[in-house]
């Protein structure tokens, strides 16, 4: 059929020609006809062609249409803050152009917000998120160049580690606590050396190290035994947290070893930081004695040393000045 209306439209073709040449005081109206049937020869032959081409456009429309569709589906529920911004002049994260549920749902911002944003208003320098109401979150994240619609854009993906981090602080603390007693062990105290030393140096003020031992812990021990020597060591321990603030660092060193760590007032009132704490320490023993009653005479012996920021570098040093 194809071909039969090929030659059909040549030989049309070609009569127009030829008699547009041979008669070319011919009369308008019979070259109007002609041209208007191989027009209609033409559309005619063509008609099932534009048809399956305008089929063809509108299936590859729907099926483009149903291609954005699945992408904005899997682009919305993925659980990762996903942002697509454009570079500024300087090559910097610049405005976003494209932004997910989860984005706004982590963020605290409607997407119309974000899309008013740069990708440096929602980006700290350490790479973690900041919420609208300015809560950093720990995340890992990962970006990637991406060409869209003939522009260069970057696509970061932000995978949240706040519950990894709090797993990893949980297992620290547990590796960091004294079972028998709650307190911090041994690597514990000496693991929070560095933040006290921090904390002095930023506010010029100077820090209280002490040192205690147990008094009698052996003979309770081979007396009445390891379980009331535990006891003993128990109810110090209980004396020390009450004596302390929760800012201050108490531990258990090992045995009947402990020690503390406190930041002190200004300078003219450092004595009567360290005479409160020892007041503090007089009273709690004396609770717990009343406490305890008769099973065992509870007895601390202890030394302090008043150290700068600089001096706690030896703070092995201290304890030892301390004890």
């Amino acid at each position: 059929m194809k071909r039969w209306t090929d030659l059909v439209l040549i030989a049309s073709a070609a009569c127009v020609a030829l008699a547009a040449w041979l008669v070319p005081h011919a009369p308008q109206d019979l070259l109007s006809g002609l041209l208007f049937s191989l027009v209609v020869l033409t559309v005619f032959s063509r008609r099932s062609q534009l048809i399956h081409m305008l089929e063809s456009l509108n299936a590859a429309h729907k099926e483009q249409l149903e291609s954005e569709r699945r992408y904005r589906a899997l682009f919305d529920a993925a659980s990762d803050v996903i942002l697509v911004y454009r570079f500024d002049g300087a090559g910097g994260r610049g405005q976003i152009v494209e932004v997910n549920e989860a984005a706004c749902l982590a963020l605290g911002y409607s997407r119309a917000q974000l899309l008013s944003m740069t990708a440096e208003d929602v980006l700290a320098p350490e790479a973690r998120e900041i919420s609208s109401d300015r809560e950093r979150m720990p995340v890992e994240v990962t970006a990637r160049l991406v060409d869209i619609g003939g522009r260069r854009l970057c696509l970061t993906a932000c995978h949240s580690i706040a519950a990894h981090k709090e797993m990893e602080e949980f297992l620290r603390g547990l590796s960091d606590i004294d079972e028998l007693t709650g307190l911090l062990n041994r690597r514990g105290f000496f693991s929070r050396v560095d933040d006290m030393r921090r904390k002095a140096r930023r506010s010029g003020r100077q820090v209280l190290v002490m040192y205690f031992d147990v008094d009698g812990l052996k003979t309770v021990n081979d007396e009445q035994g390891h379980a009331e020597g535990d006891r003993l060591l128990v109810a110090a321990a209980d004396v020390l947290r009450a004596t302390f603030r929760e800012r201050d660092v108490v531990a258990r060193l090992g045995g009947d070893e402990f020690a503390a760590m406190a930041l002190l007032g200004s300078h003219h009132d450092e004595r009567l930081d360290l005479q409160a704490i020892e007041r503090r320490l007089d009273e709690a023993i004396a609770a717990k004695r009343k406490e305890i009653g008769d099973a065992f005479l509870l007895s601390v012996s202890s030394g302090a040393m008043v150290a700068n920021h600089e001096q706690l570098r030896a703070i092995d040093d201290l304890l030892a000045h301390a004890d």
